[in-house]
C-alpha cells in the first residue's frame, strides 16, 4: 500500500517543486542578484545556481521524508534504494526544468 501512495507522493511534489520554482525565478531571484550583475553576461549563470540552490533544498526535503516514510518497512534495505533512485530522478528533472526555463 505505501508503493502506490509513495509514487503519488513524489509526483505531486515534482510538480510542486517546479512551480516554485517558476515563481521564485519569475519574482524573486532578481532580487537577490547584486545590481551590478543585472545588465552583464553573468546574470544567466547567477540565475541557474540560484534556482540550483533553491531545487536541491526542495529536493532534499522530499528525500528526508520519503527515508523517514520508508524506514519503517519490513523491506527497508531495498526500500532505501529506492528513495536513493527517487531522489537522483526529481534532481535531473529539476536541473532539466531550471535549465530550460531560464533559457528559454
Amino acid at each position: 500500500m505505501k508503493r502506490p501512495v509513495y509514487t503519488i507522493f513524489n509526483v505531486i511534489y515534482q510538480i510542486i517543486i517546479c512551480w516554485i520554482l517558476i515563481i521564485l525565478n519569475a519574482y524573486y531571484n532578481d532580487l537577490i542578484l547584486p545590481s551590478s550583475l543585472l545588465h552583464s553576461s553573468g546574470k544567466v549563470g547567477m540565475k541557474i545556481l540560484i534556482a540550483l540552490a533553491e531545487g536541491v533544498v526542495l529536493i532534499l526535503i522530499v528525500y528526508a521524508i520519503n527515508r523517514a516514510v520508508l524506514s519503517d518497512t519490513d523491506d527497508s534495505k531495498s526500500q532505501k534504494g529506492v528513495a536513493n533512485k527517487t531522489g537522483k530522478l526529481q534532481l535531473i528533472i529539476t536541473v532539466c526544468f531550471i535549465i530550460a526555463v531560464i533559457l528559454s
